[in-house]
């Protein structure tokens, strides 16, 4: 298969792989990111944006729903490879751009992974809608052009109680010794 190159910084792309490796083997890559990163022809690989599984984990789902619904692939891609996505049984590698973190890389995957496609994803289609309370407006509260003058603080009275205080103390202490 030939090389493909992975763009510094890419975002939002998914590659799909098919495997042709025993059920043995592709169990051992599925938690193994040095042999994920070995079978793309890379140096290292972030394997927390990688899966590896079997097709037929997904039951009536299928490969394409997956990529659709559990990924935001556009549907008019997955509509374009529908008859690839469909045949596919046994296992597949999914490699999200994420993976490869950021940084520019050639892929040169060894025989047994198969190149399936590159998708991208989008993301939920949001309308925008208009803010109508006026609370969403902006510049809706009063502005303070003055900082709040802070509470005066009285410790002549404080200090007048405090005294008193110390001399009813003094005299009872007089009065009882």
């Amino acid at each position: 298969m030939s090389s493909t190159n992975v763009a510094a910084q890419e975002a939002g792309k998914v590659r799909v792989y098919a495997l042709s490796l025993s059920d043995a083997e592709a169990q051992a890559m599925r938690d193994d990111s040095a042999a994920q990163a070995a079978a793309l022809g890379v140096d290292k690989l972030d394997g927390t944006y990688t899966e590896v599984f079997r097709v037929s984990d997904l039951d009536t789902l299928g490969l394409a729903g997956y990529l659709r619904d559990g990924n935001g692939v556009y549907p008019e891609q997955i509509e374009a490879d529908r008859s690839k996505l469909g045949a596919l049984d046994g296992w597949v590698m999914v490699v999200y751009s994420r993976a490869f973190g950021g940084e520019s890389r050639q892929l040169a995957p060894i025989p047994a992974l198969t190149h399936i496609g590159t998708y991208d994803e989008g993301g939920p289609d949001t309308p925008v809608q208009a803010m109508e309370a006026e609370a969403a407006q902006p510049y809706t509260g009063i502005p303070r052009v003055e900082p709040a003058t802070p509470a005066k603080q009285n410790s002549n009275k404080t200090m007048i109680i405090i005294a008193a205080v110390v001399l009813v103390l003094l005299v009872l202490w007089l009065l009882i010794t």
